[in-house]
């Protein structure tokens, strides 16, 4: 499951844990890991016309960024329930959904 937003000009997947991808309609650009001389991310960039190379190399971070939060098993269904990471917590304001729970409908007039 992904989360896509857009605005300001820019769109963004959120791909995994860590993981979002931006696009500005000339470029993509995504962390690709960790510059630990600097101390900050490290960014990775490519232009929308290589969208190919993009897609191979954002899942190829996917599987990095699972394997390091399930080991060997990259696949999250392989792990022990006791290994999967916890569901996202609701922000201050904001309810927890559960899985395959409708919205509410907005309050107030329409």
């Amino acid at each position: 499951m992904v989360d896509v937003h857009d605005g300001y000009g820019l769109a963004l997947v959120s791909v995994w844990d860590g993981l979002v991808v931006w696009c500005n309609g000339d470029r993509f650009w995504w962390q690709a890991g960790w510059d630990e001389q600097c101390g900050r991310p490290a960014y990775a960039s490519r232009p929308v016309s290589g969208v190919e190379e993009v897609a191979r190399l954002v899942t190829a971070r996917c599987a990095e960024l699972r394997r390091v939060r399930f080991g060997e098993r990259a696949d999250p269904r392989q792990a022990q329930p006791e290994e999967r990471a916890d569901p996202p917590r609701a922000q201050a304001g904001e309810r927890a959904a559960t899985p395959m729970q409708e919205p509410e409908p907005p309050q107030g007039p329409v």
